[in-house]
């Protein structure tokens, strides 16, 4: 007899959620490149006004409503080839579509954001947290005089919308219940004595 099949499994391809976790990661990477092409980080021109580029982009990118295309624009499209940059002022904001997208798409399919993936966005706007770009990190130590090792915390504070996440980083104090039930020494049972 074949053995049966079990539902929600399929075969060594990927498992009964592969799409679903394809997508999360297609909307994932698309965000994350937008993001990247959207601010440079080698170059930073300063205009005639004194403003550097990186923080025009960054006004730009302080809406957390995406910008919807008015059908006057989308018919005076520029042919390409004509040597025009591409404007990169709406990026940010596709990006934040993307990642409100992904975060949607993991929550109805009850789907679990793998750790690095759930840290590296803001949840309150869905804006990639990239330090030093987007976000600033810093270790806070609230024990006096920061003498607790233990006490450390990352702090990730979200340049657009200024939301802190805060990130223990201190190694887990519990251990798990099979390593404390290997700590306890076993003790011999003892046999109960028949009495008569």
């Amino acid at each position: 007899m074949a053995k049966p099949k079990i539902k929600g499994k399929k075969d060594s391809a990927g498992g009964a959620h592969s799409h679903i976790r394809a997508r999360i990661n297609y909307l994932y990477n698309a965000a994350t490149f937008l993001q990247s092409v959207a601010t440079p980080h080698s170059q930073q021109q300063i205009d005639k006004t004194g403003q550097k580029e990186s923080d025009i982009v960054m006004q730009a990118s302080s809406h957390i409503v995406p910008q919807l295309a008015n059908s006057e624009r989308v018919s005076e499209k520029v042919p390409a080839g004509l040597g025009t940059p591409a404007p990169t002022e709406h990026l940010p904001q596709l990006s934040r579509v993307y990642l409100s997208q992904m975060r949607g798409v993991s929550l109805k399919t009850q789907l679990r954001l793998p750790v690095d993936v759930k840290r590296s966005f803001c949840k309150r706007c869905d804006a990639r947290l990239i330090p030093g770009v987007t976000c600033m990190q810093e270790i806070q130590n609230a024990s006096r005089g920061r003498k607790k090792p233990w006490a450390d915390v990352l702090v990730v504070r979200c340049s657009t919308c200024g939301t802190e996440k805060r990130f223990p980083q201190a190694e887990k104090r519990s251990k798990k219940l099979s390593d404390r039930r290997k700590e306890i020494p076993q003790r011999p049972r003892e046999k109960p004595t028949v009495g008569a």
